[in-house]
């Protein structure tokens, strides 16, 4: 007789704590809404010397531009 009354606890223990799981949850998260100032600043802070650099020391396809895979020796 006791051993049903610990299975019925035990999932009564289970919903309760997936209930309190998911308001924790639905409080904490929230939707991500972007900043277009931020955005502009991330762009014009961007180091652009560096990209140069990088494109310069990468090579291409000599017929259509493409970048080039490294190949393994």
């Amino acid at each position: 007789m006791i051993g049903p009354m610990f299975c019925i606890a035990g999932i009564l223990i289970c919903v309760v704590g997936s209930v309190h799981c998911w308001l924790v949850y639905r409080g904490t998260s929230r939707r991500v809404c972007v900043d277009p100032e931020k955005v502009r600043y991330f762009v014009e802070s961007a180091p652009l010397h560096l990209l140069e650099e990088l494109k310069a020391k990468r090579s291409v396809c000599q017929c259509c531009g493409a970048p080039l895979e490294a190949q393994a020796e």
